[in-house]
């Protein structure tokens, strides 16, 4: 008897204090994690920053052309677009909140926050204009769910603060040896992170080149001088050591090398994917030794008899984006169409690094900014170097053979030929590398030339933006057609010439 009171007891007092529970707390869902490490969104940020070599980016860039239609094409038909970077930016967010709640020792988070924000904001108004950015990430704290939409100038104006805040936050925590967890591409060393954000913000300052002369509240030719006249203020990426750039391995499958092939056995020949002429045609021109690496000889070549097919450039070529995708299969199957040289790019299931910027890039848009009068310097000197180092990451270690290939393609001068070889060796150091950002000098400079043929699905145009998400349309109408009329009269198509490249 005594024992049945005693557990009508516990029973009662348990009913009590469950009872005494808020509901909101019942709610909460006991597996998720409330107070996530700082070090745990960053590396999360760190996975959804990468683009991948090998897919349609590439071929956009005419780096490639796919001859099959079943796995797609390069016909430029592409409309919209997403805002999938929002749900980056509430990381970022999440991050900021996290490294406050820890403290002190978080700081270097909310250093690195400011690049994050920089570098998300600047992906989404490359490609479609104006978006919202002041007003972005207030739903949850100010419920306002329809942001308005900023101009692509104060975008990139706030952006390229938050880079130079950044650099300057970094700056004592990297004087008191601070480090970061999480971190793949550089191990914690804040002092290679400090290297990206300023060369981030070359790449920035140089995509708005067409602006630098009609904007004076954005300084771009006096902040690219500032940035690289002063090295101890704003370290730069200049040597590969440096890059930021994602190196695969073979253990963990959430970072295996897109090129692998699942099962492991790697087929010599592909007939459906082959270089493209835009590329293959600046390499050959200028017998470069980069092409001979990556790239092999066409069957037609290889059958010709000749000993040395393999060792000239006249056994490259490359198919034409242009062209409809039967006329490139026939053409590959004739044996008349480069491969890629598989025996490089999959030598191991690691794969080679994706550059997402790197050093080849930096030191040809110094170049590109000496040329065009925006800073002082050796313009001929950081062309060689941009080269170089791209020789060195695509295999051409062989001191002589780049010094004969810099002594056949000596920089002109800092004249409209100069300016056409660094932006065409700049198009050559990004192949099947840094996503979008060939297409995008392209479309800044039309250098090169990229190929427009019968497989053009967009009227004979090279699209120059991405249209807004059609979700736009349904959840903040207003303030899209405000951005839409303002940039482009009404009309929200790939088309549409941005503020950026007017």
């Amino acid at each position: 008897m005594k024992k049945i009171k005693i557990m009508g007891l516990i029973v009662l007092l348990s009913t009590s204090l469950f009872s005494c529970k808020k509901f909101s707390e019942l709610q909460q869902n006991p597996s998720a994690i409330v107070n996530a490490a700082p070090k745990l969104v960053f590396t999360g940020l760190l996975l959804n920053m990468s683009y991948s070599p090998w897919s349609a980016d590439h071929r956009n860039n005419q780096y490639m052309v796919l001859n099959e239609s079943y796995y797609g094409n390069q016909a430029y038909g592409w409309t919209t677009s997403d805002y999938g970077n929002y749900t980056q930016l509430a990381n970022v967010v999440r991050l900021e909140t996290e490294a406050q709640r820890v403290g002190a020792t978080a700081a270097p988070y909310l250093a690195l926050a400011k690049f994050f924000r920089a570098y998300f904001f600047v992906s989404m108004t490359t490609m479609f204009g104006d978006i919202p950015m002041s007003q972005a990430l207030q739903g949850p704290t100010d419920h306002n769910f329809a942001p308005k939409y900023d101009s692509q100038h104060d975008v990139y104006m706030q952006c390229l603060k938050l880079l130079d805040d950044a650099n300057n936050d970094l700056t004592p925590l990297i004087a008191g040896k601070a480090v970061v967890e999480g971190d793949f591409y550089y191990n914690g060393d804040l002092s290679k992170w400090q290297k990206l954000i300023n060369s981030f913000r070359l790449r920035v300052l140089i995509s708005l080149s067409k602006r630098a002369d009609d904007n004076a509240d954005l300084n771009i030719r006096k902040q690219f001088t500032d940035i690289v006249s002063n090295p101890a203020k704003y370290p730069l990426i200049l040597t590969n050591a440096d890059n930021f750039q994602l190196v695969y391995n073979s253990s963990d499958v959430s970072n295996r090398y897109p090129l692998w092939p699942s099962d492991g056995i790697v087929l010599y020949q592909d007939l459906r994917n082959t270089l493209g002429a835009t590329y293959v045609d600046i390499a050959t021109k200028t017998q470069d030794p980069r092409l001979l690496v990556i790239a092999l000889p066409t069957d037609s070549a290889k059958k010709s008899g000749d000993a040395a097919y393999a060792t000239k450039f006249t056994s490259f070529k490359g198919g034409k984006t242009g062209d409809l995708q039967t006329t490139l299969k026939a053409q590959a199957v004739a044996g008349k169409l480069s491969n890629i040289n598989f025996s490089y790019w999959e030598a191991s299931p690691a794969g080679i690094p994706n550059i997402l910027l790197g050093a080849a890039e930096v030191n040809l848009s110094i170049a590109e900014a000496v040329n065009r009068g925006w800073v002082p310097g050796d313009a001929a000197g950081y062309y060689n170097q941009g080269i170089t180092e791209s020789c060195k990451f695509y295999g051409v270690t062989d001191p002589a053979k780049i010094n004969t290939f810099l002594t056949a393609n000596a920089y002109s001068g800092n004249n409209t030929a100069g300016l056409t070889q660094i932006l065409q060796q700049k198009y050559v150091a990004f192949f099947e590398n840094s996503g979008r950002e060939a297409y995008y000098n392209a479309r800044r400079t039309d250098i090169p030339k990229f190929d427009i043929g019968p497989s053009n699905a967009n009227n004979n145009l090279i699209p120059t933006r991405w249209a807004y998400p059609t979700s736009e349309y349904t959840v903040n109408t207003v303030n899209l057609k405000a951005a839409i009329q303002s940039q482009f009269n009404g009309a929200d198509n790939q088309n549409g010439i941005t503020w950026q490249i007017k």
